[in-house]
């Protein structure tokens, strides 16, 4: 199934989604200028999940990627474009060191691979202040 790929209100491309067993596979082309990176995210209901960064691709930039479909759901699917630095905001680096635990392993579901300073670390989101 085909969807647009939005940049605010702007339609800037398509995703073509095809469901092979528990993931989706989702392959996207968007005609970009190139000067400002941006990442793709696919939203369903509450649901919102980073799928990556837009990369050179034949006649623009795009994304070729695999999900669980359990990240998400089945319902209706919309995909927009965000700048890359949004992406950051409200995140923590957490170096990663062979000869220490890491003290973050229930939050990994919701971290990725960063490097800064030539160290590996996982980026994760601030936490969130519980009731008092």
């Amino acid at each position: 199934m085909d969807y647009g790929v939005f940049f605010g209100e702007k339609s800037v491309g398509k995703a073509q989604v095809t469901k092979q067993g528990l993931y989706y596979h989702v392959i996207c082309r968007c005609d970009l200028s190139g000067e400002v990176m941006h990442r793709l995210e696919v939203c369903c209901g509450e649901k919102r999940v980073n799928l990556g960064i837009l990369i050179p691709m034949e006649r623009g930039f795009g994304l070729d990627t695999r999900f669980p479909v359990s990240r998400v759901g089945e319902e209706e699917l919309t995909f927009r474009l965000l700048p890359r630095h949004d992406a950051l905001d409200g995140r923590v680096f957490v170096p990663i060191s062979p000869e220490e635990p890491f003290r973050y392993l229930a939050r990994l579901k919701e971290a990725f691979l960063e490097i800064q300073e030539g160290k590996k670390g996982a980026s994760l989101p601030l936490e969130k202040p519980g009731p008092d």
